[in-house]
């Protein structure tokens, strides 16, 4: 029997797509070592995907679909194309899974559902499909997995891998860093201990930290960093410092192998205290070249950091993003606003908040209307207090009404104190941080004099507090829509001048 797989990527609603799937590429690395031939297939990449996958499925064991929420509209389709017009069995994974296995497993066009971490599981059933065996059991419960067994990351299964590394990155680390950069993400542990009422990792209990060993580390992102002559390395755990001492040996492996490139990763802002991350540590971390740190705040408010559980300060915040810039460190920090139970008041604290922490040269912000993640502690109340409801099947997931309503980083809910201002402010104080476009991304003059005038006016509404009349965001979308569509079609043309030059190639 033939011993390929395939890996699926589903299109996303919002057509997000600036990361290579890591869960896709350590699956499908744990099922090469095993001696699997594996085919992923990025939908996003594709004309016509369906198509694509039809060729694809001949002769393969079973077809591996990942999806998050915002993907369940691609990956239903995808799963009835592959089981009305052929026999292979769809196994599908991801968050979504993770968060609502018997509702995926009770759709006709699954056959098989993995929750958390798949590496085991996956190989478990491919086993079973290549010596013939069907497997009873629907639902493949999560599992905990020793992170220092898993092979190195095999970047290079994704044909689309160098369209990633060459890719922009909106972070304003871009501004400090040696351009054109060229960089990849990297998951070097999983799992945050902290309890926040919001996060997707407390309902999927994800709390659990779990690591490689700085060495495991240090091997392989110096495999990475050689083999795809990277310039930046984006560390996309949970919470990157939980061990400071795996951390600081990390950090001095970086130096003393010269490996020479900047990097980033995420931190609490609690962590910034004479035990934890301190000016020895901090200074430590810049040789490295440590470049940029996201940090979660998520309000000025103290009584809506209490409704998160967030467990910080707003002192503590505004210390940890003076460090930073007093080492040179972006702080990209994130915020929320309308989080249920907070009032005008708390918002506008919050904005307040932000524009007094804009005196740091190398702070930044995110901002975005609560999304109501599905099961966290929040979530739970709003559809106890009747504000939402869940999808009851798997299928009702397709609706983008719903999708929007649990995801979309700025919408209009109906809990929400002040919608309309709220999504405005969002809007503007994203504006103003250049989170969708930065001078430093826009070659042409007079594209950055637009672009800056944008980031002026979106300044004074802020420090205003004022978001009505807002013709000039309409304004700004144009913009942007016109933007990024010229340099889609710039990129279609290098790809096609780089197809013709390899083709010349004997």
């Amino acid at each position: 029997m033939h011993k390929k797989i395939l890996l699926i990527r589903p299109e996303n609603i919002y057509n997000y797509n600036n990361y290579p799937s890591l869960g896709l590429i350590s699956i499908g690395s744990v099922l090469e070592r095993a001696g699997y031939e594996v085919k992923i297939i990025n939908c996003a990449f594709e004309k016509d995907h369906l198509a694509t996958i039809s060729r694809e499925l001949e002769g393969v064991l079973f077809a591996g679909v990942t999806l998050l929420t915002s993907e369940v509209p691609g990956a239903y389709a995808i799963a009835k194309h592959i089981k009305e017009s052929s026999s292979v069995p769809v196994v599908a994974g991801g968050a979504h899974c993770t968060l609502f296995p018997e509702q995926v497993a009770g759709c006709k066009y699954v056959d098989h559902v993995i929750c958390g971490e798949g590496e085991d599981h996956i190989l478990e059933l491919a086993h079973a499909f290549s010596q013939g065996t069907r497997l009873e059991k629907k639902i493949f419960a999560k599992k905990v997995l020793d992170m220092e067994a898993l092979p190195f990351p095999d970047y290079g299964l994704d044909e689309h891998i160098e369209r990633y590394i060459t890719g922009f990155l909106t972070d304003k680390l871009s501004a400090y860093v040696k351009q054109p950069m060229r960089w990849l993400p990297y998951e070097s542990s999983r799992g945050c201990p902290s309890l926040c009422t919001f996060c997707i990792n407390v309902v999927t209990n994800n709390t659990r930290y779990r690591k490689k060993s700085a060495t495991k580390v240090l091997e392989e992102v110096g495999l990475i960093v050689k083999k795809y002559r990277l310039t930046h390395l984006k560390f996309i755990d949970d919470n990157f410092f939980v061990d400071i001492k795996r951390t600081r040996e990390i950090c001095e492996g970086m130096i003393q192998r010269g490996l020479g490139v900047t990097w980033d990763a995420e931190c609490r802002c609690d962590y910034f205290n004479d035990r934890i991350i301190n000016d020895e540590m901090l200074a430590l971390l810049k040789r490295s070249g440590l470049v940029q740190l996201t940090l979660g705040i998520e309000s000025g408010s103290i009584h809506t950091l209490g409704l998160m559980k967030k467990g910080i300060t707003t002192e503590q915040a505004e210390h940890a993003v003076a460090q930073c810039s007093k080492y040179g460190i972006v702080a990209r920090s994130s915020f929320i606003i309308e989080i249920p139970g907070e009032t005008l008041a708390d918002i506008k604290q919050t904005i307040r908040f932000m524009n007094r922490l804009r005196k740091y040269e190398f702070f930044t912000c995110g901002v975005g209307t609560f999304r109501p993640y599905p099961k966290c502690e929040l979530t739970t109340k709003l559809i106890e207090n009747g504000y939402l409801k869940e999808p009851e099947h798997f299928e009702g997931w397709t609706d983008r009404n719903i999708i929007d309503m649990y995801t979309a980083a700025e919408y209009i809910r109906p809990w929400q104190v002040n919608s309309r201002y709220s999504e405005s402010a969002c809007y503007y104080l994203n504006m103003e941080s250049a989170v969708r476009l930065g001078n430093y991304q826009i070659q042409n003059s007079f594209d950055r004099m637009k672009n800056s005038l944008f980031m002026l006016v979106a300044k004074l509404r802020n420090r205003l507090l004022f978001y009505g009349c807002s013709f000039d965001k309409r304004l700004y979308k144009d913009f942007l829509t016109g933007f990024y569509k010229k340099r889609q079609d710039q990129e279609r043309v290098n790809m096609a001048s780089t197809k013709t030059v390899e083709g010349e190639v004997p």
